[in-house]
């Protein structure tokens, strides 16, 4: 589409004006555009097929370890859209005993009433070693009708994981009391109709306390949808364009259980469709930003001004739109160092035939697509992405891609299936490389794919992978590289916030340097883990350590053994 809108609905502005802005980009950034358009014509070359490591080593753990959830997507078999938007999955610590547990949201009926009751989200117990036991009955945290996704905090200060989950219809915000949950929504004043998806949680004003950012898609009424259409004249689900957007939020957290709406005041009532959520220092002043990722719509950018103050940078930074103009179909979003040279650099999933896209880190605070530089262009191209993250999945120190795949529209009458498989690619030297799965293994399984999460679950010191589908059973991908060893850090920043979101870690391991980002929200409609994993590879000591806190101070120590740690701000050494 190619267009972006950096002003209210309520500035109007003359026809084609979006365009011409668009072309003045191009214009004064013709280094950047002449890049990433020869990179992208230049992808099938720089495909060449690599060896990949043996996938047949991943398996699917969910059901050994007692994890039992099937979205519910409540279809009527009218094509709703929400139906196949759906749905997210949450690690947090429920109960305070420092294992993951997992949450995951759930659908429900659609339409007019049916007698039935909205099936709850599903909580599962971790027992501390990688086992589970659900105990939805016991934490009281149902979710809202027709929930989509969820953002992990501790928006009171207590020391505890708080859960706030968006919904279609209704949205939830639960305050966590040690072991079970309380629904303080309307108490909070975070009660509200939008569609909301993603939603992540941080400290944007620097007071010490979480605020709320919640994306919002689109106004949906099944009684009121328009009629879709296939190539075919049969009924298909609709598109973005076919809905009217709805503007995303802001909620400042007032300190005392409450929060308020500064959206409009904040500069960020734009409208866009957002589907992915993601908090971290994007723009090297210390300062937490927001990227959110947009369907149909170019994303955004919000560079934090100080003050719960943001402007919309992002078509000056180079992530508003891919290489060539194009907005992308942004869905999930994730951060990470890909190519080693210490900067985050974003990618976006995007549409069947577009490929996600990654927005390389330049330095002086802009990118570049350089998706075909990096390996994804020909990797992505074949699916239709939602939930990604950027993750070291066997623990080489380098950043690998997952994706979680699936079409949105009826096409399998017209030759292409809705279920695909989910890419897996592995960081090779800053490049990304086909992990070519078991054709009888979990990453090959065809299924509608949507959030993704990460997270060591049975504390073995390798990441798992949380995968929530709409026609499958959710899936737990457990892969155990043999003879490696990582530091898992759980950062606590004590200036002005609890809250390490911001912070970046920097490690010399083996006379290389590996950087991890502290981030809150990503992927898509799901919240990861927030603790920090460095893959050592064979190593069992990190000669430095650097972490810059959100306060901007720097502290470094030496050689520190692998294994799980605290750290504080400012208190000394790691200690387990």
């Amino acid at each position: 589409m190619g267009v972006v809108d950096l002003s209210p609905e309520t500035n109007p502005r003359p026809a084609g004006w979006r365009t011409r802005r668009l072309l003045v980009w191009k214009i004064q950034n013709p280094l950047r555009w002449s890049w990433s358009l020869l990179t992208m014509l230049l992808s099938m070359a720089l495909s060449a097929k690599a060896e990949s490591p043996d996938t047949r080593r991943f398996r699917d753990v969910a059901g050994a370890v007692g994890v039992q959830f099937s979205f519910d997507n409540g279809s009527r078999g009218k094509h709703d859209l929400p139906e196949i938007m759906g749905g997210g999955v949450a690690v947090l610590d429920v109960n305070g005993d420092r294992a993951p547990d997992l949450y995951f949201c759930n659908g429900g009926p659609i339409g007019e009433a049916t007698g039935r009751l909205d099936p709850p989200c599903r909580t599962f117990l971790n027992d501390g070693h990688g086992r589970f036991r659900d105990v939805t009955g016991e934490v009281s945290a149902p979710g809202p009708s027709y929930a989509m996704g969820a953002a992990v905090g501790d928006f009171d200060n207590d020391g505890r994981d708080d859960l706030f989950v968006t919904g279609w219809r209704d949205q939830r915000l639960y305050r966590n009391l040690g072991g079970r949950f309380e629904d303080v929504t309307d108490r909070a004043g975070l009660a509200s109709d939008r569609w909301s998806t993603s939603a992540a949680f941080a400290d944007l004003d620097g007071d010490g306390d979480l605020d709320l950012y919640v994306a919002s898609y689109a106004a949906f009424d099944p009684r009121r949808a328009p009629y879709c259409a296939a190539p075919d004249g049969k009924r298909d689900y609709c598109g973005p364009e076919d809905l009217d957007p709805q503007n995303d939020c802001l909620y400042r957290n007032n300190g005392d259980g409450t929060f308020t709406d500064v959206s409009q005041t904040a500069g960020i009532a734009l409208s866009g469709r957002g589907l992915g959520v993601l908090i971290a220092n994007l723009t090297g002043d210390d300062k937490p930003d927001i990227y959110v990722a947009n369907d149909g719509t170019p994303c955004r950018l919000f560079e934090n001004r100080g003050g719960l103050q943001f402007e919309d940078v992002a078509l000056d930074r180079g992530v508003a739109v891919d290489g060539v103009g194009n907005a992308l179909a942004g869905m999930g979003v994730a951060l990470g160092d890909i190519d080693g040279d210490g900067r985050g650099d974003l990618c976006v999933t995007n549409f069947l035939g577009r490929s996600t896209v990654a927005f390389r880190a330049l330095g002086h605070d802009s990118y570049a697509d350089q998706s075909a530089a990096l390996g994804l262009t020909a990797l992505t191209r074949p699916v239709l992405g939602f939930g990604i993250a950027l993750a070291d999945l066997d623990n080489d120190g380098r950043l690998d891609l997952i994706q979680a795949n699936g079409h949105v529209l009826d096409r399998a009458r017209l030759g292409v299936a809705m279920a695909m498989p989910t890419v897996l690619a592995w960081n090779r030297g800053g490049r990304f490389v086909s992990a070519a799965p078991d054709p009888n293994g979990p990453l090959a399984r065809r299924r509608l794919g949507r959030g993704i999460a990460v997270g060591d679950l049975d504390g073995d010191g390798c990441l798992e992978v949380i995968l929530s589908s709409i026609d499958r059973p959710a899936a737990i991908l457990k892969t155990e590289p043999q003879g490696t060893h990582a530091l898992i850090l759980d950062l606590h920043s004590r200036s002005p916030s609890r809250s390490a979101t911001g912070a970046v870690v920097r490690a010399k391991v083996q006379g290389r340097w590996m950087t991890r980002h502290c981030v809150a929200g990503g992927s898509y409609l799901s919240a990861s883990s927030s603790v920090i994993h460095l893959g050592l590879g064979s190593a069992e000591t990190v000669e430095v350590l650097e972490i810059r806190w959100p306060s901007g101070r720097v502290e470094r120590w030496k050689d520190c053994e692998s294994g799980r740690r605290a750290l504080s701000e400012g208190t000394g050494e790691p200690v387990p």
